[in-house]
């Protein structure tokens, strides 16, 4: 790796998407690391973490502002994160982060599992390389200065999980703070805001129950039909409409943390099977990673000047009493990963 960190940047909305272009600026103008863009060529939202596979992908040049490269890929955001970090396209290129965003709505509970979004990320984690994906709760989003305050708090913990921001809390001896994240996503949730000052600050927060279910409609007429279906006699059109939300308010999670006006930020792993034991279960607990994240979270509120809470109090135990007193963290009685 270079002395100078190295980003990737990719997303689900499209290169040129507002949420790219906003954080593209953020990192330029800090100037802390380079960065290089590999994103889908257009709009890829709910892909999940799909890749292409008995097709051709196409990349072609599209300046973005500040990039060392920007390549438009007409895959999914997973095929573009994928090209970019195995591919030829970006050949003897390395990568310090992935970073997926900032995405216009919000990947909060159930949503991230549909999330191109989380996808790009997700696959970068496949690879061991650390990975943040960051969305905005809004789904109307046209605010440059909301997706600015966003990109703010994203550049943020990108300086902190880099290396740049000194953390207050003092982590055991080992691997740097990007290291111990590698194999895992962290999702970050942005409420919506015109200012970095109208948002409170980071919640370690678990992934809730929240999930929009689908209204189905059905279309007198289609003008989208495939060629080789236009004669079948049953054929019959639909749409996917946005239908009943459920919602999640239970305290910790990450959608109860938005609405109250906290980016909430949660630790994502690779596995998706249950413990079937409680040996395995204990093992599946990482409490290193969860420093890790809470070291992050206080270097960049820290350098924000916001707050951080939701991190439980057994995090902070290998902090010196010192550097705990001095992070200002509020430690709570909140189970990252406890069920709704």
């Amino acid at each position: 790796m270079s002395a100078v960190p190295r980003v990737l940047i990719s997303n689900d909305d499209g290169i040129t998407a507002p949420g790219l272009t906003a954080l593209a600026a953020a990192i330029r103008a800090d100037g802390f690391c380079t960065f290089v863009v590999s994103a889908p060529a257009g709009e890829r939202s709910a892909q999940s973490h799909s890749i292409s596979v008995g097709k051709h992908l196409h990349a072609w040049e599209l300046p973005v502002a500040g990039a060392e490269e920007a390549w438009a890929v007409d895959g999914t955001p997973a095929d573009s994160t994928m090209l970019a970090l195995y591919g030829p396209l970006l050949r003897n290129r390395t990568f310090n982060l992935v970073v997926s965003g900032i995405n216009r709505g919000d990947n909060c509970g159930l949503h991230l599992h549909y999330s191109g979004t989380v996808g790009a990320a997700r696959e970068a984690a496949c690879k061991d390389v650390p990975a943040l994906a960051v969305s905005l709760d809004n789904y109307a989003a046209r605010s440059e200065e909301q997706y600015a305050a966003a990109a703010a708090y994203t550049v943020a913990i990108m300086k902190a999980v880099l290396g740049v921001l000194p953390s207050p809390l003092q982590l055991a001896p080992g691997p740097s703070l990007a290291a111990r994240l590698a194999g895992h996503v962290i999702n970050l949730n942005v409420p919506k805001a015109e200012a970095v000052v109208d948002i409170q600050g980071y919640q370690l927060a678990w992934q809730g129950q929240h999930c929009h279910f689908p209204d189905w409609q059905e279309l007198a007429a289609d003008d989208h039909v495939k060629e080789g279906h236009a004669g079948a006699v049953t054929l019959r059109a639909f749409r996917n409409a946005a239908g009943s939300l459920r919602s999640d308010a239970s305290e910790g999670c990450d959608s109860a943390a938005v609405q109250q006006g906290w980016v909430a930020v949660t630790p994502i792993g690779l596995r998706s099977d249950v413990p079937i034991t409680a040996e395995a279960a204990q093992q599946r607990l990482q409490p290193a990673l969860l420093q890790a994240v809470a070291a992050a979270m206080q270097a960049a509120a820290a350098s924000l000047g916001v707050g951080v809470r939701g991190v439980p109090a057994e995090l902070l135990a290998t902090a010196e009493p010192e550097a705990a007193a001095a992070t200002g963290l509020q430690p709570e009685a909140v189970a990252v990963g406890s069920a709704v």
